[in-house]
């Protein structure tokens, strides 16, 4: 109802506005889109109909996705004379959705290309023969008014085409390895021209690390979306105790630095109502080469001073003196009776490192000095969790660029692509955040756009957006980051089989005493060395679908300098 009598009240003001003008009853729509160079009038152009494939999460409805594309083509009609078509389906069901879309294009566009070959040998043969073919003549088109149509209220708009039926415009990739395999196949437009040109404020909203990832051979093919990288660890120092004990914070920053202090809060503190050292604690920077990040044999050392470009290895554990030499003092302090059984149960400790970002250790900053223990790594996972692309098979690069970037700069649209209609599928708290009516339009935040421009959801931080820009200015960028097929389908198994092994030998390396330990290094790395399929994953030349093979060929081809690489 409100939205008749808004179209009834603009009717009013445009008849008054021209009587009062003496104007001709032709409608002239004024809006402009303004690029580096140009001003456009959106009269000047034609209607354009994009399509935009998405994923969602369950309980998401076709009701509530028609809701949020009519309200985003609302905004983007009258700013840019573009329309776009949201395709959605589950996750579970998007990757197959978006390759069977290929699959279907790609087959026509060679059929396409076959005919077009054989009519052109037919054609050479024609004249050789001396065949005469006859071609219609072409005069250049003459100019049309764009079509219009009558909508609901009565009032003439213009008619955006439908979707062609092998046009594929706007999409997400959700992986490195999917990203790298459509640019293998020419499926993706390359955007370069646009971020120096019409579509540079993109630069200004998005980190560097993710752009900057994005290239391949020298060309942009994806707009990554911003997000926070990773998480810090942070290395908490009670200030009190530390006071007591005599010893100076600002050289208290790593375990090591804190050994003698542990000792003394032990020592002369009742345990019951302080522990000396909250948990145990790896070596700063371990990097653990299982599925889900858990302790494994196969290991790398990734240090708060490394870069994408900086040598590093994948192999034994039991190599890394680091991890060794921690070992060794956490075992130390194990038997000393240093470190708190239950972490969670703790309200007072010493020393203790804990994951997250600002807004973890907030509750803590009172009572603790902090310091940054290992900074948050930018991994191939993190920065590649989510980008748009524009396949090749666009209908329009230009405005599917338009569209892009107001995914990632406009927050009105980025909300409604995020959280639906507000009122219907969300409203705000007194915070700004926002607060879920239902489950009718549910998106990973991920996967819509620029999250910073996005409003924070009931169960974050505030000021969670403003912790995660600091946290990417802190990032490191992982040595691994840009290779490719570190996990594949050949060395899956290979991977489950040292996780398999891993875990036997975690369960005895925990079990052992002090006393026990360097001997137990010993016997360990000898066990895994024996192991066929650890030999293979270590491997710098006998196995290429080994992951120190594929890490070692991949330094070696862009990073390494004459001296590595004889």
């Amino acid at each position: 109802m409100k939205r008749k009598l808004l179209y009834m009240t603009l009717c009013i003001i445009m008849v008054l506005s021209l009587a009062l003008s003496s104007c001709t009853t032709e409608s002239d729509n004024s809006s402009t889109v303004t690029g580096d160079d140009t001003t456009t009038s959106t009269s000047d152009r034609d209607p354009v109909t994009l399509t935009l494939w998405l994923p969602c999460e369950d309980g998401t409805t076709e009701e509530a996705v028609q809701a949020v594309e009519d309200a985003i083509n609302d905004i983007l009609k009258s700013s840019y004379t573009t329309a776009v078509e949201l395709k959605v389906f589950s996750e579970d069901e998007y990757a197959e959705a978006v390759e069977a879309r290929l699959a279907v294009i790609e087959a026509k566009a060679e059929a396409d290309a076959e005919s077009e070959e054989a009519s052109r040998v037919q054609a050479a043969a024609d004249r050789k023969a001396g065949v005469t073919t006859t071609t219609s003549e072409t005069t250049e088109a003459e100019e049309t008014e764009a079509e219009t149509v009558t909508n609901e209220y009565g009032i003439s708009e213009l008619k955006y085409p439908e979707v062609d039926d092998y046009q594929f415009d706007i999409f997400l990739i959700t992986s490195y390895d999917d990203y790298l395999e459509l640019i293998d196949r020419d499926a993706l437009s390359v955007l370069d021209t646009y971020l120096s040109g019409d579509s540079k404020i993109l630069k200004s909203y998005i980190y560097p690390t993710f752009l900057t990832a994005a290239k391949n051979n020298g060309a942009t093919y994806c707009i990554p979306n911003n997000h926070g990288l990773g998480e810090y660890k942070f290395l908490l120092v009670n200030k009190e105790l530390a006071e007591k004990y005599d010893y100076d914070y600002t050289t208290l920053t790593t375990i090591a630095q804190c050994e003698d202090f542990i000792y003394d809060v032990n020592t002369y503190e009742d345990s019951s109502e302080v522990a000396a050292l909250l948990s145990w604690v790896d070596a700063a920077g371990m990097t653990y080469w299982s599925e889900d990040g858990d302790w494994s044999v196969l290991a790398s050392l990734v240090t708060n001073s490394s870069t994408f470009n900086t040598k590093s290895s994948i192999g034994s554990i039991f190599d890394i003196s680091a991890y060794k030499s921690q070992f060794k003092m956490m075992k130390a302090f194990e038997e000393a009776g240093c470190i708190a059984g239950d972490a969670d149960s703790v309200e007072t400790f010493a020393v203790g490192v804990i994951s997250g970002d600002y807004s973890d250790i907030a509750e803590y900053e009172d009572d603790y000095y902090v310091s940054i223990y290992e900074y948050p790594k930018a991994t191939q996972e993190d920065v590649f969790a989510a980008s748009f692309a524009v396949s090749s098979y666009t209908a329009d690069l230009d405005r599917a660029m338009e569209v892009i970037v107001e995914i990632n700069t406009n927050s009105e649209i980025r909300n409604l692509l995020q959280y639906g209609i507000e009122g219907t599928n969300y409203q705000l708290d007194d915070d700004g955040k926002v607060v879920r009516l239902n489950n009718e339009y549910m998106m990973n935040i991920l996967y819509t756009g620029n999250t910073y421009v996005a409003y924070p959801e009931e169960d974050m931080d505030i000021n969670q957006w403003e912790y995660d820009k600091q946290k990417n200015t802190d990032s490191i960028l992982s040595p691994f980051l840009y290779v490719n097929g570190l996990r594949n389908s050949s060395n899956a198994s290979y991977y489950t089989q040292i996780e398999t092994l891993s875990a036997e030998i975690y369960e005895q390396l925990m079990s052992i005493s002090l006393e026990e330990v360097d001997d137990k290094f010993k016997e360990f790395n000898s066990l895994i060395a024996e192991n066929e399929y650890f030999a293979a994953m270590v491997s710098d030349e006998d196995w290429e679908y080994g992951a120190a093979y594929i890490y070692s060929e991949f330094y070696a081809e862009n990073y390494a300098t004459e001296e590595e690489a004889e």
